[in-house]
């Protein structure tokens, strides 16, 4: 399987989580999926979740110690796996999802060897990457669902949408006011719509922006 079609196959999977999940920003586990579907070098799965990420498919909302991922789809995201995606995978896993699907006895897990290597570059070099990138997802579908938001008033939305050019200020400079940031975060998780994504950013800010 090439690493399009893995991660294709992933958002359609994703997708199909957040259709089903109580907010459709709800962050789901990549790992889970990928032991499902066979997939044991995790260098391949943080390919294909590279792929979705450079592409705005996704939020990578961070890397555990152990090289947990978490990711949500993104607007775009869904858009792209309700028009079928682009390599004939997504239509072939709604045709077949079993079919994608492989039994506990199959998976050839990795050395521990390469696990422990695995896990070394993600802590020295992986780690900031995903955590910028992610924040500025996050930030851009934020802005996304406030400007669509018809439940807040005008000028509560340009005040909120004055918050989030805030926020990207701050994270933009090498020295970042922690305090303005929590402040800003608290008055954007008032607003339901948009409230797992701040509580997804303020875990990324908190765990990787020190």
């Amino acid at each position: 399987m090439t690493t399009e079609e893995l991660a294709e196959l992933f958002l359609a999977h994703l997708y199909d989580l957040a259709e089903a999940a109580p907010h459709p920003n709800f962050l789901f586990s990549v790992n889970d999926f990928a032991q499902t579907c066979g997939v044991t070098d995790r260098r391949d799965l943080e390919k294909a979740m590279n792929y979705l990420g450079d592409r705005g498919l996704v939020i990578l909302a961070g890397i555990d110690m152990l090289g947990g991922i978490s990711a949500g789809i993104t607007i775009d995201g869904s858009v792209f796996v309700e028009k079928g995606g682009e390599t004939g995978i997504i239509g072939q896993y709604r045709r077949d999802p079993r079919a994608f699907a492989v039994t506990p006895s199959e998976l050839q897990p990795s050395s521990p060897a390469a696990e422990e290597k695995a896990t070394r570059v993600h802590e020295e070099k992986q780690a900031p990457f995903y955590a910028g990138r992610a924040v500025a997802a996050i930030l851009s579908d934020i802005e996304d669902v406030l400007q669509g938001e018809e439940s807040v008033a005008t000028e509560t939305k340009k005040d909120l949408l004055a918050d989030l050019a805030t926020i990207k200020i701050q994270m933009a400079r090498s020295v970042k006011n922690k305090a303005v940031i929590e402040a800003v975060l608290d008055d954007l998780s008032g607003i339901p719509s948009i409230a797992p994504l701040v509580t997804a950013l303020n875990c990324i800010v908190g765990a990787y922006f020190k």
